[in-house]
């Protein structure tokens, strides 16, 4: 098998799961993303101390769905953008700050500060419908090889925000 480098993303759930759920690349559950996929050098571990001891002190967000559009170079995968808070912007920007200084990579940075555009995936088991209020209460360090599998994803850790 071909040798990935360990890369994570961190969403906010829309729907209920737990920690270890593992599922097929083509099948993620309903979520907002909060910081797309990154390689980070510091230790798994203490990555996941430092994101639990920022986002365990911010409050729940939420934001409403605004409409669809479709993204992806042949605009084909639909997706519902959020009304964007000052609440979740913030969200992203400290989370992207933590990433950077534990000198994270993000492998699509066009995607992340002025270029971030809160969305919910369409998926085919649920989706959010505009005018949906959704509060983001809890967020979750996705890995994006686990047991460097490239079509399995794995929930390594939930953090309730709870500020």
């Amino acid at each position: 098998m071909q040798k990935f480098s360990q890369k994570y993303t961190i969403i906010a759930l829309l729907e209920d799961k737990t920690e270890g759920f593992e599922y097929a690349s083509s099948s993620w559950p309903l979520h907002v993303t909060i910081a797309d996929t990154f390689a980070v050098e510091l230790r798994e571990t203490d990555f996941i101390k430092k994101l639990s001891d920022l986002i365990s002190q911010k409050k729940p967000v939420t934001g409403i769905a605004d409409h669809d559009e479709f993204f992806g170079a042949a605009q084909k995968v639909q997706v519902t953008i959020l009304d964007v808070s000052d609440e979740l912007v913030a969200l992203h920007y400290d989370v992207i700050t933590l990433l950077k200084s534990c000198d994270g990579v993000l492998s699509d940075p066009q995607y992340s500060e002025q270029g971030f555009r809160a969305h919910a995936t369409v998926q085919s088991h649920a989706r959010l419908d505009v005018g949906d209020e959704v509060t983001l209460m809890k967020l979750a360090i996705i890995d994006m090889f686990p047991d460097e599998d490239p079509y399995q994803r794995k929930i390594l850790k939930i953090i309730n925000l709870q500020g």
